[in-house]
């Protein structure tokens, strides 16, 4: 049975570093128990002027989300980005506060939003989180990986992109809710 709406985030970023990396790509899907086609989802690739912080990896990592920036294929500035978000919340729940669910939710996602660089206004999340690696820790003898949570679940290894791992959150919580 459905327990209750939650709003499904993930980010792809310039690098670990949670003060000073750039999001490159926010994606978010709002659980409210619909059939899962019919979710409504939040989606964007950020366009920097500038990249102040970068690391090798993530840089690597985001190749593609860096050359479609470059290109200005479907990107918005991170002012855009901050108000479509905040949008988009309001349009899915008009009032209230959200709680907040993914992979690493409250130790990366959250704080960088926030972080100076960034500037996501998030006063309306809540400080309690749904974190799919703890709600399967019981399956297996450690806190597992999104992508071990995805073979449990049926689904496909974690693809890094933002929208995608929103999504495989939304089947492991469904898949571990029972809905």
């Amino acid at each position: 049975m459905f327990k209750f709406p939650y709003v499904s985030i993930d980010v792809e970023t310039t690098g670990l570093d949670v003060d000073k990396s750039h999001v490159l790509q926010l994606s978010a899907a709002y659980d409210d128990g619909s059939h899962i086609e019919s979710l409504s989802t939040f989606d964007v690739v950020i366009r920097w002027p500038v990249l102040y912080h970068g690391e090798e990896f993530a840089l690597n990592l985001n190749k593609v989300l860096l050359e479609r920036a470059f290109k200005k294929d479907r990107v918005v500035s991170i002012e855009q980005a901050r108000e479509s978000f905040d949008e988009w919340l309001y349009s899915v729940q008009p009032g209230g506060r959200f709680t907040p669910a993914g992979k690493n939710i409250q130790g990366f996602d959250v704080p960088i939003l926030g972080n100076p660089v960034n500037e996501f206004y998030l006063k309306r999340f809540n400080r309690r989180s749904l974190d799919p690696g703890s709600m399967f820790a019981e399956d297996f003898d450690h806190v597992p990986t999104l992508d071990e949570i995805n073979k449990v679940t049926g689904r496909k290894a974690v693809s890094h992109d933002a929208l995608d791992d929103c999504m495989d959150v939304v089947y492991a919580i469904r898949h571990k809710w029972n809905c």
